[in-house]
């Protein structure tokens, strides 16, 4: 399964693409450009999954309503591909429901979020890695008449670079709409059922 997965801003959006709920591809894009991205997508594969706004009992901003805007434009281009395809639903999550389900409470900082993945896939040292080779200082000793380091095996370092390294700002939380999507969403054939719990129904083929 492949699940797109979007933290939309006013410009630009953080998005994550999970393939088997493994992140493969991450970026922080200008949004015209990843209205195109999800024109190019295999709908019929991929699933785009939103982070949603919401006040929580604050007066919206001019940032948040030209957020919502683009999240429109999201929604719609997606759809647009797949106007015969009534299983294509966009699912938008919103950012409590998030953090509850990572991370058990509402109130988690984005740190907490973080921290969440990580340990989701394996901790630091495995799930981001990375770490640069002490002993050649991430060179791996590779080049003319320079000998392999010993310590690396050339491979420049301590630690491999795990499935998230390198995913930073607005990436990781587009992994983590994507993550809590993947855990409490199950797409079959017959129904799609949405991040709360609402189940819709789709017409036989």
């Amino acid at each position: 399964m492949r699940i797109l997965a979007i933290d939309p801003g006013t410009t630009k959006s953080g998005w994550c693409l999970l393939e088997d709920g493994v992140p493969t591809k991450w970026a922080w894009a200008d949004n015209e450009s990843l209205v195109s991205m999800i024109f190019g997508l295999q709908k019929d594969q991929t699933a785009l999954v939103i982070e949603d706004v919401g006040n929580y009992g604050t007066p919206m901003g001019r940032d948040t309503i030209e957020t919502i805007k683009w999240m429109g434009r999201f929604d719609q281009s997606y759809v647009d591909m797949t106007i015969l395809d009534c299983r294509s639903q966009v699912t938008y999550i919103m950012r409590p429901t998030i953090k509850t389900h990572l991370c058990g409470v509402a109130s988690a900082k984005d740190g907490n979020v973080r921290q969440a993945l990580i340990d989701r896939f394996g901790g630091d040292e495995v799930a981001v890695g990375g770490k640069k080779c002490q002993t050649c200082k991430g060179k791996g000793w590779k080049g003319a008449g320079r000998p392999v380091c010993e310590e690396c095996n050339g491979d420049k370092y301590e630690t491999p670079p795990g499935v998230l390294h390198g995913i930073s700002g607005h990436a990781w939380s587009a992994l983590a709409v994507g993550v809590t999507y993947l855990d409490q969403v199950t797409v079959t054939p017959a129904q799609h059922v949405s991040a709360v719990g609402v189940v819709v129904e789709q017409a036989a083929e």
